[in-house]
C-alpha cells in the first residue's frame, strides 16, 4: 500500500538490513482502543507492506488508548515501548521485548515502567554514554502538580530496562514553555497545557530534545537543547514545525540522509505520515 493510504499518528521508523519498519498509532480507532500495533515494512518509504501485529498474546486486551509505539534495539534485543490505560491502574508505558524485529513481543515485566499513578505516556528510550534513560510525558489531564501542567521528565533506567532508578527530573513544563496554549477536554472541566512526544538525539556534544505541544497554530514541534547532559537544563532552541503536525522522530535513511517524520494534520481520520529532510 502507499504511504498516504496508512492512517497513522505518532509515526516511528526503525531502519535495519536495508528495510524501513514503520509503527505508530495505526488503525481506525485511535482514540478508543488505540493502535492495532501493526508493523509495516518498506524499501523506499513510499510502498509499504503489512508484516503482522507486534503483540498477539492478549496482554493488552484489557487496555485502551494504546498509543505511540516505538521500536528500539538495545544490547542485541528489540524493545517495543507503548502507552496504554486501564481504569484500575491508570495510564502508563509498558516495555515489550523480542529477539527479532518482526517477532512476537512479550511484556518485559508486566507492569508500567513509568511511575505508578502519574498518568504517563509517550515514553522513549535514550542511551547516552552507554547508559539507558527513559524520557516520558506526565499528561496534562493528570499532572502530578495538579495545575494543568503537562510536562516532560527524564529518569535513569536499570541496565535491563525493567525499572526506573532514582527520582525523575522535570525538564520541560508545558505551562511555562511560552509555546503551549491552554486546552480543555470535551466536557470543558479539565484544562491544561500539552507537552508530549519526546524524542532525543546527540548533536555536536549536545542533547537535542524534540517534543510536541498544542500551540496557537495547532500541533507544534519544538526543539530544546541541553549542553550539560541528560539531567541538564533543556533550553528552547526553535520551533521546528507549527502547521498542525507533530509527535516526531528522526532517522537516517538508506542513502545516509537524516530524516524527520511526524503526523499531519492532527485531526482524525486524516492524519498521515509526513517526511522531511534535515
Amino acid at each position: 500500500m502507499k504511504r498516504q493510504d496508512i492512517q497513522i499518528r505518532d509515526p516511528f521508523v526503525f531502519v535495519e538490513n536495508g528495510t524501513y519498519y514503520l509503527i505508530g498509532t495505526t488503525g481506525a480507532d485511535p482514540w478508543g482502543r488505540g493502535s492495532d500495533l501493526a508493523l509495516y515494512a518498506s524499501y523506499d518509504l513510499e510502498e509499504f507492506e503489512k508484516k503482522g501485529v507486534m503483540v498477539t498474546d492478549g496482554s493488552l486486551d484489557s487496555y485502551k488508548n494504546i498509543w505511540a509505539p516505538e521500536l528500539h534495539k538495545y544490547r542485541g534485543k528489540y524493545y517495543l515501548i507503548v502507552s496504554a490505560v486501564r481504569k484500575d491502574v491508570g495510564r502508563g508505558s509498558f516495555i515489550f521485548v523480542s529477539d527479532r524485529v518482526d517477532g512476537d513481543y512479550k511484556m518485559l515485566t508486566g507492569r508500567y515502567v513509568t511511575p505508578a499513578g502519574w498518568g504517563c505516556l509517550d515514553a522513549t528510550l535514550f542511551v547516552y554514554k552507554d547508559k539507558p534513560y527513559l524520557y516520558f510525558a506526565n499528561e496534562w489531564m493528570t499532572p502530578i502538580t495538579n495545575d494543568g501542567d503537562g510536562s516532560l521528565y527524564v529518569a535513569a533506567l536499570s541496565e535491563d530496562l525493567t525499572e526506573i532508578i532514582g527520582e525523575p527530573k522535570k525538564i520541560i513544563s508545558g505551562k511555562n514553555s511560552g509555546i503551549a496554549i491552554e486546552v480543555q477536554d470535551k466536557t470543558g472541566t479539565i484544562k491544561g497545557y500539552v507537552a508530549e512526544g519526546p524524542y532525543l538525539y546527540e548533536e555536536d556534544g549536545k542533547i537535542v530534545l524534540l517534543w510536541s505541544a498544542v500551540g496557537k497554530n495547532g500541533y507544534t514541534v519544538v526543539k530544546s537543547v541541553s549542553q550539560n547532559g541528560v539531567f541538564g537544563e533543556y533550553e528552547f532552541d526553535r520551533i521546528v514545525f507549527e502547521e498542525d503536525g507533530g509527535h516526531c522522530m528522526c532517522f537516517t535513511d538508506l542513502k545516509g540522509v537524516r530524516r524527520l517524520t511526524l503526523h499531519q494534520p492532527n485531526g482524525t481520520p486524516n492524519e498521515r505520515m509526513k517526511l522531511f529532510s534535515l
